[in-house]
């Protein structure tokens, strides 16, 4: 289905080449009987070369089409050898052409063979000519019937039928993933034939001199795929679309299949506790391992207190093995804390299961994997590349455990927690990176909350002497000692927030079977290196990208971020001299009309759908820009995407509040500047809310219904149709989950970024944070249940730069509060003592004096958070002892590592000897003078006479030169004793 007409490009191109073939001595071959010109073309008899040659070229199309049945074989053969000479041939002329030449002008040549004729005089002949070597070897496996795998080999037993058979059954088939390909239109098939029927062309540059770079790339359709994957050890369905314009291909693994990819990767299983207990105390003689009997509590005598939240034995993880004897001890899907409502026993529930399929698709042959690199190919195919097809991957949902995570997630009580969610269940369907991601989520919610119930005791004090006495001076915050107590809470709330959570997440790394992943990680599909260079390390195939080439991209993304922040400082400025007595009265006239303060209102707006703009045109920026980077792994591309954002968006988003907390010039009260800074904090921080929410979960529901009437899910009248499974999930929004990840966590720090910055202004933006956070919590777990295709479950390890950038937070929330509250309040010249010049309204302290509280304020600051860092560790001691016990245990009992105690003892060793003799036999005794005193000099003036002694009279003839020491006085030795001082055996 969808397959491009490629027999009659092949038949054209075949004899187009056998035409205009030159023949050279070594491959001319005599006429056949009958034949009036020699012809050399392959025959449908193809050797071993070619048949591994078929093998490793993936992307060639099935051969048994019914069309090429008109063609004509009978035609004087090649041996497999004269093609194989043929390819070595030109590649070595390819090879020897890459020589440097002169820039701008192709690189022509004269070369003459052994027989005088000339050969080929510019690369494009070349590649010409290699076109014809291609379109020889493919018309030998057009020649040779080959059988390759087809969508329709056998019916299948249907999902409900599957799902009566064990679990465990061998040949149990679990349809957990689909690929959405796009059918072949007709002005695609043209534009295939017009390719195919192009001449080679004649330019050369000097960037493609390679033969490869000259070869059409084959498509890469759902024949390819489906052969890709069965040859990988999958099975595939496919059928039409109820539109009949996509096909859509069900892939499945057996249950014995996803065991021996698991066994493949090394793939971490949590081990169970008790059966791992019993083993480990049992020991495994055969190995040479003794009974290890870990301790879980300090002795009777010393009151048997437990050291460890974390017993023995708890939270083990190993890899994957296929043995008998360690297949009891994995963890099965029905024994999780979270099992996801599923009661049968398996080795891998839904979220292991599309780990291990995406690993049999995308990974090198040498894992045991099929080797597409399927988000590139997606990528292209979205794109509407004409021969790239694949539209979608699509990670179907496991229905009983979807139910189950919406229970308990979707419908927990709002007067949960955010850290008593279940974090856990979260993480078994969606995977370790989303579920990192949420804990991180509920981790501050939780701090939002804590700080929320502070913020409202501040604000009703506010509130209380605000209705106590009318006047000005006693209720104004500014004055008031208040604001410095609120700061300072939030300051060291925020310190030990991100301190705490360094040992949360570590702990959840355990947890989870996550510490060490980063280590572990595979290069990104999209990542494009030299070609023909191995790896610079081990030497092996592999892909390496130089580092002056991505510095010059690096550099290049560098000024164009610069250049996007000067356009959005413009917008800024121009923003914030609007809200100016000179901006209002200019252009506007609306001073002394009484419009003036709505204006600065309206202003404020337009400043918020600004940054919220800036925003969204900088993400897709960054994206292009980190693209073209070409970073190897997907931690570093993140991270490398994260600064670029969040420079960018510490610009868009507090500039203007900084602009007018210290830099906007008001005469008048100091009042007035922190409320205007509080107006401004709430439009600014409730618009980020309002965005987040619109964008994040009314807008998919909008794309949903778009796409379910482009798609057949919707009829004219409104009505929902039925369509199959996979395209249900189809028509869901697609969901890239690094991005949106990266895109959610900004719009976090963001938030937060308020909160630690300017809260002092507005006590009450905590809790706007901690109500919107929960709420997003289960408008997420919503919109990825019931809006968005599933995620494809990754692991991550931390959170990366995320964890720097919310320390980068604290600090500059701190100094920002400093400055604040002693420049911009009234707070320091109330309270400042009066034999230090205070005297409060009359007196106020010099700014030499506001400096110096402000360096002292900073230096207590730094010890403040010194001496936290020391009181709290990165690594609980627990996490650290876990980590240290899941290293042995695996050493032990996955890779049978055998004791060092049971090492063969010599037998001289058996046995054992003790004396004690008068006095050393080894060597004579001597004094410490003869050692390192004169008795040195002595022994280097002999070995001096000994090398005159070796080197023996001089010849004659030889001249030999000698030396005399020059007279040094005494002064200059005063390391000798006096007397009679001696340069080797002459006298000085």
């Amino acid at each position: 289905l969808g397959a491009p007409p490629r027999s009659e490009r092949r038949r054209v191109l075949q004899r187009a080449a056998r035409r205009s073939r030159p023949t050279s001595a070594a491959n001319r071959s005599k006429p056949a009987a009958g034949a009036a010109a020699p012809r050399r073309v392959l025959t449908s008899t193809v050797g071993n070369s070619f048949t591994a040659m078929a093998d490793n070229d993936d992307s060639l199309e099935d051969a048994s089409s019914e069309e090429d049945e008109d063609y004509d074989y009978t035609h004087t053969p090649a041996s497999p050898a004269d093609i194989d000479n043929i390819i070595a041939e030109f590649d070595q002329e390819m090879r020897k052409t890459l020589a440097p030449s002169i820039s701008g002008s192709p690189k022509q040549w004269w070369k003459k063979t052994e027989d005088g004729s000339p050969t080929y005089t510019s690369p494009s002949r070349l590649a010409q000519r290699l076109h014809e070597v291609a379109d020889e070897l493919e018309g030998a496996l057009v020649s040779k019937p080959k059988t390759v795998a087809t969508t329709d080999i056998k019916p299948f037993p249907s999902l409900a039928e599957e799902a009566l058979k064990d679990a465990e059954d061998p040949c149990r088939i679990y349809w957990d993933m689909t690929f959405v390909f796009r059918t072949i239109s007709d002005e695609d098939r043209k534009k295939l034939s017009e390719e195919a029927a192009e001449p080679p062309r004649k330019d050369f540059t000097p960037r493609k001199t390679h033969w490869r770079h000259h070869r059409k790339k084959k498509p890469f359709n759902h024949e390819v795929f489906v052969k890709k994957a069965q040859l990988a050890g999958l099975v595939t369905s496919s059928y039409l679309s109820t539109q009949e314009d996509e096909i859509y291909v069900r892939v499945g693994a057996t249950h014995e299949r996803l065991r021996n990819q698991a066994d493949n990767i090394d793939f971490q299983m949590p081990l169970h506790e008790a059966r791992l207990r019993t083993l480990a105390r049992r020991g495994l003689p055969e190995q040479h391992i003794a009974p290890m009997d870990i301790p879980e509590r300090t002795p009777p005598a010393d009151g048997a207190h437990a050291f460890s939240r974390f017993r023995a034995f708890e939270y083990i993880h190993g890899k994957f093995d296929t043995k008998e004897e360690l297949e009891p001890l994995y963890l099965r899907t029905h024994e999780h804390a979270y099992h996801g409502g599923v009661s049968e026993r398996s080795l891998f529930n839904s979220m292991r299961r599309l780990k291990l399929i995406w690993s049999c698709l995308n990974d090198d042959r040498s894992k045991g994997g099929a080797n597409i690199p399927i988000e590139k190919h997606v990528a292209k195919g979205k794109h509407g590349a004409t021969r790239e097809t694949l539209l979608a991957a699509l990670a179907m949902h496991d229905r009983t455990e979807r139910k189950y995570l919406f229970d308990v997630w979707v419908r927990a009580p709002w007067a949960t927690p955010p850290q008593r969610m279940p974090l856990e269940a979260y993480k078994e369907y969606f995977g370790e990176k989303q579920g990192l991601l949420m804990a991180f989520k509920a981790h501050i919610t939780q701090g939002y909350g804590l700080m929320a119930v502070f913020g409202i005791v501040v604000m009703l004090w506010w509130a209380a002497i605000h209705a106590k006495s009318g006047e000005r001076e006693k209720y104004e915050i500014t004055a008031s000692g208040s604001i410095v107590i609120y700061a300072a809470v939030v300051a060291l709330w925020s310190i030990c927030n991100t301190e705490i959570w360094k040992r949360t997440e570590r702990t959840y790394a355990l947890e989870w079977g996550m510490v060490g992943y980063e280590e572990k990680e595979q290069r990104r599909p999209q990542f494009k290196g030299l070609h023909d260079m191995h790896d610079p390390v081990s030497g092996r195939p592999g892909a390496f990208y130089p580092p002056y080439k991505r510095r010059r991209r690096t550099l290049c993304g560098v000024w164009v971020t610069c250049l996007c922040i000067a356009v959005n400082l413009l917008f800024l400025l121009l923003c914030v001299w609007m809200k100016t007595e000179e901006g209002t009265e200019l252009y506007f006239g609306l001073k002394g009309l009484g419009f003036d303060q709505k204006f600065y209102m309206i202003a404020t707006v337009l400043n918020s759908f600004g940054i919220l703009l800036f925003k969204e045109g900088y993400e897709r920026i960054a994206v292009r820009l980190t693209d073209a980077e070409n970073w190897m792994t997907d931690t570093v591309y993140a991270d490398k995407l994260i600064a670029k954002l969040t420079a960018f968006n510490f610009i868009n988003s507090y500039f203007s509040l900084f602009y007018v907390i210290f830099f906007m010039k008001m005469p008048g009260h100091k009042q007035d500047k922190f409320e205007k800074l509080q107006k401004s904090l709430i439009i600014l921080l409730a618009s980020v809310i309002v965005s987040t929410n619109m964008t994040g979960f009314a807008l998919p529901y909008l794309k949903l219904y778009k796409k379910m009437a482009r798609e057949g899910g919707i009829d004219a009248h409104g009505e929902e149709q039925k369509v199959s499974v996979p395209e249900n999930s189809y028509m869901m929004v697609e969901c890239d989950e690094q991005l949106d990840n990266i895109k959610a966590t900004t719009q976090e720090a963001t938030q937060y970024g308020y909160i630690t910055l300017f809260s002092a202004a507005f006590p009450g933006a905590p809790l706007m944070a901690f109500v919107n956070n929960m709420f997003q919590m289960r408008t997420d777990g919503y919109k990825y249940l019931c809006t968005y295709r599933r995620i494809q479950p990754y692991g991550v390890e931390d959170i990366g730069t995320y964890q720097s950038i919310f320390e980068l937070m604290n600090y500059t929330g701190v100094m920002s509060s400093f400055l604040s509250i002693i420049y911009r309040t009234r707070v320091i010249p109330k309270y400042w003592p009066e034999r230090w010049g205070g005297g409060w309204p009359e007196h106020s302290p010099t700014k030499h004096q506001l400096d110096c509280v402000f360096m002292v304020c900073c230096g207590f600051f730094a010890c403040v958070v010194l001496v936290i860092r020391l009181l709290i560790d990165d690594v609980p001691f627990d996490v650290e002892l876990q980590i240290k016990r899941n290293d042995f245990l695996n050493s032990k009992i996955i890779d049978h590592v055998a004791d060092e105690a049971d090492t063969a003892l010599s037998p001289t060793a058996l046995t054992v000897a003790v004396e004690v003799k008068d006095r050393d036999t080894m060597e004579p005794y001597s004094t410490y003078d003869k050692l390192f005193g004169r008795g040195l000099e002595e022994a280097v003036r002999k070995s001096k006479k000994s090398r005159r002694g070796l080197c023996g009279p001089s010849r004659p003839g030889l001249l030999r030169p000698t030396l005399r020491p020059r007279p040094m006085p005494r002064s200059r030795l005063p390391f000798l004793p006096p007397g009679r001082l001696t340069l080797g055996d002459r006298p000085t």
